[in-house]
């Protein structure tokens, strides 16, 4: 099935890793099966929720060599190794264990959930810090060079939301991961958090494994409705095309929606690197084409 992304993966992010860095190429490819194992595991939680297994994270890379474009040359090995791993464990929050979910909700400071339904909620809104946290905890275990790179990965995976990019403390524009050796955590996190929001098209809902009118709740059905409109996602050399089709105007104007924040999570990402590192984020804006596809004519 076509995820919706318009450009071939090249994984060039992990191969310019693996060609400058064999050292850090080989403990993120050690990286690789743990975190989808930690990944599948979402379904727990969410079994009529979008896709965040590998096929997701193949996307964000593959968006993420799009938005860096040229810009590639200038990235270090250090800044590759942590933009890969964020892009790895940014969602492993989603699939946390119940033991390590009530030790983390006891640190972040939200009460118990009452039941099933609303610990699922709980981890779907608190899954970035989540992430972070398990990254704290297991840091080690997965091999990190140091803890200054696991603290570097946890910032980069935090950051994908509701997390302010702009905060100088944060998010330093040269944080050191080895004597000498910096990396631009604001462009890093700018990068996965547009990456992941650009990845809204009907390809990330892999619509034969729900029984969508069936789902519990109203708001879910029309998440999934609105999504399996957009067809596709393009990036432009200066802009972001979404092209969608429904003929259900309460979907219509959903998709006009996301189309929105997503406009939305653009400008922000794209003031984040220009002010924030020495890098830019080309593409200024986002349109919607709301075409109905050639094949459905007739």
């Amino acid at each position: 099935m076509k995820r919706g992304i318009a450009m071939k993966q090249d994984y060039g992010i992990e191969r310019r890793l693996a060609q400058r860095a064999p050292e850090l190429h080989s403990r993120y490819r050690d990286c690789v099966v743990i975190s989808q194992r930690m990944l599948s595991r979402y379904e727990n939680y969410f079994p009529d929720f979008t896709d965040h297994t590998v096929l997701h994270t193949l996307d964000i890379l593959e968006l993420c060599n799009q938005l860096i474009g040229g810009q590639i040359e200038r990235l270090t090995e250090e800044e590759l190794y942590v933009l890969l791993m964020g892009a790895l464990f940014h969602d492993v929050g989603m699939g946390v264990s119940t033991a390590d979910f009530e030790q983390f909700r006891v640190e972040l400071g939200f009460p118990e959930p009452e039941d099933d339904a609303a610990r699922a909620w709980a981890v779907r809104a608190h899954h970035q810090e989540l992430s972070g946290l398990y990254l704290k905890k297991y840091w080690r275990m997965l091999d990190f060079p140091n803890e200054a790179y696991a603290r570097a990965v946890i910032q980069v995976c935090r950051g994908h939301r509701k997390t302010d990019l702009l905060d100088e403390v944060g998010y330093p524009p040269q944080f050191e991961v080895e004597p000498g050796k910096t990396v631009s955590l604001p462009y890093l996190a700018a990068l996965l958090c547009l990456a992941d929001e650009l990845d809204i098209a009907a390809g990330r809902n892999v619509s034969f494994l729900y029984d969508v009118e069936n789902m519990p709740s109203a708001r879910d059905r029309r998440e999934f409705h609105k999504h399996m409109a957009i067809r596709r996602v393009e990036l432009e050399p200066d802009r972001v095309v979404v092209y969608a089709w429904t003929e259900d105007p309460e979907i219509r104007a959903g998709v006009a929606e996301v189309t929105d924040k997503l406009r939305e999570k653009l400008l922000m990402c794209r003031r984040v690197a220009a002010e924030r590192s020495s890098f830019v984020i080309a593409q200024a804006d986002v349109v919607l084409r709301m075409e109905k596809p050639e094949e459905d004519d007739g």
